[in-house]
């Protein structure tokens, strides 16, 4: 009779949400249809209870075909390696003629196996108990006592399922919407601000201006000035990564900064910056700046979502983000002027940082408590390699910060880091020679400046400033062929500098 198959569609639908824990993923309108969902670790269940009584099993064919369609496009968001899909008819009656028993294997990107049931009406018992001994389940008495019981039931399940799968909505939306994107808005508009200031100010690509504000250099940070891991993180290098980086801020800190809350997320950020900016400090001596690795921290943070809510990430953004993900990596890789220390650091910082944290209202004190000791050890780790990078070629870093001091015109700080690297290093560099002729010529000492220009087009003559300073230097003490001799050197090898042709023309003409 058709309402005992409503009562056992219904019935069954609250007993194995109420009592096992599955969960609906699909119901269609006229509900006589619904898809049930558990996971098992490596395996997930699928079951389809459906009210529907097949004549023919040609008929039932193609509703299993349909099924398997179905079934195909539903593997994207399942978790398992395995799924097992249980596709029940609610029945009067089996197909007349016989139909296929033995599961069926569904061609899928996972391996698929689906298993075909009837519970009909003369053997509804003993069908259930085949079912649930199939998906390895305590069974459950169903049998009603009479109509009167059933027609009394089938509202009440209808409700208990209803507000069960609205439960579960709700329950999603609050994983999902935890806090405001507050500090997301905030830190992008701290990012442009610092982007006009840096246009305003010599231009975001001159690297003397970066230094300036606080980018990453790492002959600055190892005398010291450790803030710049911090501050480096809000300056960007041209309008492009500006514009990048905001984009994918907006749209990762949205997510992030909603599921943590503002507190969670504020630690995350800094700490994916922190980690990134070491990894960068350790891995790379180049100067640099950017968010990127507070921003592959929020990647992180979502992988660590993926970890906890499997289910819900799959079900929602997990594909998306771990391609993204996979094509940022590659193209970082791919591309020499990425900061690829920056963005594995950040990633790596934000998954932990996250660990840290943790979600609200779920806390799990071992994993957190061993979470914060390995972003400790994490950036012990960076810091400890970043300075022994850095002391091994030492002779480069003075040389770098020697010529940032020049090019800033502080000039004595430049003189005492040339002078204390030809000092103490056994390699010797034809700029650092260049650089300290500039301190001796401020301190009037021109014969040891000489000395140092010298030496410098010594050891590179191709060295056009360093040939330029001594005719300038020659031509002061009255040595005319000397002074011509340089200057001529140094046109040679840039002939279009004017001031050179002065010079020369000066000196020719005095003769």
């Amino acid at each position: 009779m058709y309402l005992e198959d409503i009562y056992y569609f219904w019935k069954m639908t609250y007993n194995f949400i109420s009592s096992h824990d599955f969960e609906v993923i699909h119901i269609d309108r006229d509900r006589r249809e619904v898809w049930l969902e558990k996971n098992k670790g490596k395996s997930t269940d699928v079951i389809r209870l459906k009210q529907q009584t097949f004549d023919w099993s040609n008929h039932l064919k193609r509703d299993q075909d349909v099924v398997a369609e179905k079934v195909k496009r539903l593997t994207k968001t399942l978790i398992g390696r395995e799924v097992h899909v249980h596709s029940i008819y609610i029945s009067q009656f089996p197909p007349v003629d016989d139909w296929e028993r033995d599961p069926v294997h569904i061609k899928a990107k996972k391996p698929v196996r689906m298993y075909t049931y009837f519970v009909v009406q003369r053997e509804r018992e003993q069908s259930l108990e085949n079912i649930y001994e199939s998906l390895h389940l305590q069974e459950n008495s169903f049998s009603p006592k009479d109509e009167e019981e059933m027609e009394s039931q089938v509202p009440k399940l209808r409700k208990a399922v209803d507000q069960a799968i609205e439960a579960n909505i709700k329950n999603q939306q609050a994983i999902l919407s935890r806090g405001k994107p507050i500090l997301t808005y905030l830190f992008i508009a701290i990012n442009i601000l610092m982007f006009v200031v840096l246009e305003l100010n010599g231009g975001s690509q001159n690297t003397t201006t970066l230094i300036e504000y606080g980018a990453k250099f790492n002959p600055l940070i190892v005398e010291g000035e450790w803030w710049r891991i911090v501050s480096s993180m809000f300056l960007h290098i041209g309008i492009a990564h500006i514009l990048l980086n905001m984009l994918a801020l907006y749209y990762l800190g949205n997510a992030v900064e909603r599921m943590f809350g503002s507190v969670r997320f504020l630690a995350i950020y800094f700490i994916s910056g922190i980690v990134g900016g070491l990894a960068s400090f350790a891995l790379s001596q180049n100067v640099a700046a950017g968010a990127s690795g507070a921003i592959y921290g929020l990647f992180g943070a979502l992988l660590f979502f993926g970890l906890i809510y499997k289910k819900l990430f799959f079900r929602t953004m997990g594909s998306s983000i771990i391609g993204i993900l996979i094509i940022n990596i590659v193209f970082s890789f791919a591309i020499p002027q990425v900061d690829i220390g920056a963005h594995l650091g950040g990633l790596v910082g934000g998954f932990l940082a996250s660990s840290f944290v943790h979600f609200p209202k779920k806390r799990n004190g071992l994993s957190q408590a061993l979470s914060f000791v390995a972003v400790l050890a994490v950036a012990g780790s960076l810091i400890w390699a970043g300075l022994a990078a850095n002391e091994d070629s030492s002779l480069h870093t003075q040389t770098v910060l020697a010529s940032y001091y020049q090019e800033n015109g502080q000039f004595e700080q430049a003189f005492d880091v040339a002078n204390q690297a030809i000092e103490e290093q056994n390699n010797e560099n034809s700029v650092l020679y260049f650089i300290r002729s500039y301190g001796y010529i401020q301190q009037d000492q021109v014969k040891q400046a000489i000395t140092d220009l010298k030496r410098s087009v010594e050891l590179d003559p191709q060295n056009d400033s360093a040939h330029y300073n001594l005719g300038v230097l020659y031509a002061r003490q009255g040595k005319r062929e000397l002074a011509i001799d340089a200057v001529q050197k140094a046109i040679e090898i840039n002939p279009e500098a004017e001031d050179y042709q002065e010079l020369l023309g000066e000196l020719e003409g005095s003769g």
